[in-house]
């Protein structure tokens, strides 16, 4: 995921509090506790990057596996909440497809339902080096 990559590299120049990265027998005995098999995907971006305690300059925040956890309840058919904008106005929702690629849904907590943003965890972070904004805006059919 080279944009994952190049945003590490990105946020470790901002005053967000990066998280060290997991390894990976912590992010799949996390994801297991919440009854996923983490795919390839989502165990690469948590062996990058911990989470953040300070969003992003886009007011986006990845979670560090902890709160996944705490917030396991809240989990849906559209995955479990793994990242937050605008300390917590609204959510994005992980849910793995295979064993390689794992979706993201956008979840605004109102009664619409969630839409996918991304059919893949590097698409998600693709759209986000490009242009941020693009994820909060629902698809246009």
């Amino acid at each position: 995921m080279k944009s994952l990559e190049i945003l590490v590299e990105h946020w470790s120049h901002q005053d967000l509090a990066a998280l060290p990265p997991y390894g990976e027998s912590v992010v799949r005995s996390t994801f297991l506790e919440l009854g996923i098999e983490p795919p390839r995907d989502l165990v690469q971006l948590y062996g990058a990057i911990g989470g953040m305690e300070i969003p992003d300059k886009h007011l986006w925040r990845l979670w560090p596996l902890s709160e996944v956890l705490k917030r396991q309840g809240e989990a849906n058919e559209y995955g479990v909440l793994f990242s937050d904008y605008l300390l917590d106005s609204w959510a994005y929702r992980a849910k793995p497809i295979d064993k390689v690629r794992t979706a993201v849904f956008l979840d605004h907590f109102d009664d619409r339902q969630p839409w996918l943003v991304a059919e893949t965890l590097e698409e998600f972070f693709d759209k986000y080096l490009h242009d941020a904004d693009e994820l909060l805006n629902e698809p246009k059919e």
